[in-house]
């Protein structure tokens, strides 16, 4: 981490909470001092995240995810820390020197989400004054309060509409062009806009920053292209870039948020349009995916919205696939879903228009559970009245199951034991001699060999992923030296400590890199004049892992066995009169081995004077009571 001043940072951590910053991607629920979110950096089913507001400080002690705000940012954002401290500046309503971002050679976090907030204005301004494609949104059904609320806009059919004014704001092509607001042809060099003759949505995050947009091609200048023999895409995207990823997004979740915790479900469908109009009929617990299948990412975007998801797709064949695939990925996640196809050739924009929300709502009660879905999709697909039908029903079931990626790591869990006897039961299959157990792990055996098998490619290869560097495993305080470990978790909340103890405890008599790393830092800072206070002594640790280890020893001294609430741990100052025991005797002992080799490798007969003050200090040592070194230690 580059070193930046103290009081900078300083003066961010005391204007950002860590609670309320992770609060508003989490849902929170207090937990005495404390609060607890499930994890957003691994697939957590019980709330394993754990906020220290004392001392600004999360730590997972699932995955090992841990630090400050700076962390948090870090980690939530996938950003560097440069890009964290300056994200967490503006929210803290600071200014950072040299942080010019029109005009920044590469372009960074904070430079895409300023250029596409400037553009989306562009965007609104360009449809306010444009009364014919107002007239086309009205004409959709969308009032004029969704347009503001969804902030809508238009972009002119021009190919250089929006560079020259990007140029009087300052933004460069190159910036446009990192955001995907231009594309630059490969022959001429030259830049021309991407959203031509569309109808704009722009899409937030939860905080409602502008990450990208999608553009609905107004159909006037569909059938312009038409007639000039040219085909376009309806909808089109922002390409992915640093701040926009498709497969992580969810449209309106920043507006659905509220109303899905008040609610307790979220719902999703798959158009734009969609969304608003369940949003202006009073469905405001509706988002939306950017044309993309649902992914892990999405789930667990989801489960930070609410406890229920409540799928729901068109009634062609297509939407009948779509909610195939869902229960592949839902059986996969610990998530309460539930499945609804709307009658065949009705989207949900058209059945709210014509039916109202009342029977919308009515429609979501009957939404049933994924394994019920598709093993109603199997009775109409299959006789299941036979026996040759009903063992067609249920391998087409179990494939599905097969598919399930954490299921074909975990083999057959409850969950799935569970749907194999409503399986079983629904089918008139017998279960006793595990019949269908069989048949799924044969099938989960099959999909396991050809997800490995290698591709043999056009070119002779196997069409294998470049290999990548593994990511290093996060520094778990278990597996580290139980004294030092306390030892340092007593400094770091106790700071106070380090002027007795940096004559006593020498850096390098610590057993473990990462602790000797954090009680230099301590020392320096010491040394320094400074108080080695947890905030001080983070922002001198370059490695984040230690970082997070720095903040996990803010918290309960055993986090894998916690002490009853009726029971308080001893007091500091007497479990450093411990700890500073148990490391003189282990300097005792080292001290002892070391002495008893050098004896071994030294000539008493050639060597004398050598060989009897070895043997003197030998006999010193071994005749040492163990406490004496430890006497007032506090």
């Amino acid at each position: 981490m580059p070193r930046h001043p103290e009081s900078i940072l300083a003066a961010i951590k005391n204007a950002v909470d860590v609670v309320a910053l992770v609060g508003e991607h989490l849902p929170l629920h207090r937990s005495g001092s404390k609060f607890k979110a499930l994890c957003p950096f691994h697939d957590d089913h019980n709330p394993s995240l754990e906020l220290n507001p004392e001392r600004q400080s999360y730590k997972c002690w699932s995955c090992g995810a841990g630090g400050d705000v700076f962390d948090f940012v870090m980690a939530y954002e996938r950003v560097e820390f440069p890009e964290a401290l300056r994200m967490l500046a503006d929210r803290a309503g600071l200014t950072l020197e040299n942080t010019n971002v029109a005009t920044s050679a590469s372009a960074s976090k904070s430079d895409l989400l300023s250029v596409n907030a400037w553009a989306e204005r562009e965007f609104v301004a360009a449809l306010a004054g444009s009364p014919s494609v107002l007239s086309y949104v009205a004409e959709r059904g969308l009032s004029r309060e969704s347009v503001e609320k969804f902030r809508l806009g238009y972009a002119p059919e021009s190919r250089d509409w929006l560079t020259p004014r990007a140029r009087k704001h300052g933004y460069s092509n190159d910036l446009l062009e990192r955001a995907g607001l231009v594309v630059r042809g490969e022959a001429s060099g030259a830049t021309r806009d991407r959203f031509r003759g569309r109808l704009m949505f722009p899409i937030h995050d939860i905080r409602g920053r502008t990450l990208g947009f999608g553009g609905r091609i107004l159909p006037a200048v569909e059938r312009e292209l038409a007639a000039a023999g040219r085909n376009i895409a309806k909808y089109l995207n922002s390409p992915e870039t640093l701040v926009f990823q498709k497969r992580r997004i969810l449209y309106a979740a920043d507006l659905a948020r509220p109303a899905a915790r008040a609610a307790g479900w979220v719902a999703v469908v798959e158009g734009y349009t969609d969304v608003i109009a369940a949003h202006q009929a009073g469905l405001a617990n509706f988002v939306g995916t950017l044309g993309t299948a649902l992914g892990d990412d999405h789930v667990l975007a989801l489960r930070r919205l609410a406890d229920r998801v409540v799928l729901i797709f068109d009634g062609d064949e297509a939407g009948q696939k779509a909610a195939d695939r869902s229960l592949e990925l839902f059986l996969g996640h610990d998530v309460d879903v539930r499945v609804l196809t709307l009658p065949e050739s009705l989207d949900p924009c058209d059945f709210l228009r014509r039916e109202g929300a009342d029977a919308f709502r009515s429609l979501v009660d009957r939404a049933v559970d994924p394994l019920d879905f598709v093993i109603q999709r199997a009775q109409g697909k299959f006789d299941i009245d036979s026996i040759e039908g009903a063992k067609q029903a249920a391998d087409w079931v179990l494939a599905i199951f097969a598919r399930t990626p954490r299921l074909s790591q975990t083999g057959i869990t409850v969950k799935v034991g569970q749907a194999l006897n409503k399986l079983s039961a629904r089918l008139r299959l017998s279960v006793k001699d595990q019949t269908l157990a069989s048949r799924l792990q044969a099938l989960i055996k099959q999909e396991r060999g050809a997800a490995n098998r290698p591709r043999r490619m056009a070119d002779g290869t196997d069409g294998s992923e470049p290999r990548t560097l593994v990511a290093r495993p996060p520094i778990r305080p278990r597996d580290l030296d139980r004294c030092d470990r306390e030892l340092m978790q007593i400094v770091l909340n106790e700071p106070g400590v380090v002027g007795r103890l940096i004559s006593r405890v020498a850096v390098s008599s610590i057993r473990d890199a990462p602790l000797r790393t954090i009680l230099q830092a301590c020392y320096d800072l010491y040394g320094e004049g400074e108080s080695p206070a947890f905030d001080r002594v983070a922002s001198r640790l370059d490695d984040p892992e230690v970082r997070s280890l720095a903040a996990g020893l803010l918290m309960p001294i055993d986090e894998h066995s916690p002490l009853p609430e009726d029971i308080q741990p001893a007091p500091w100052q007497d479990r450093l009169v411990g700890v500073l025991a148990q490391l003189a005797e282990r300097d005792r002992q080292d001290r002892l081995r070391d002495l008893k080799g050098a004896l071994e490798e030294t000539d008493e007969t050639g060597n004398p004077d050598a060989y009897r003050a070895l043997i003197t200090e030998y006999r010193r040592l071994l005749n040492q009571r163990p406490d004496t070194k430890t006497k007032n230690a506090s």
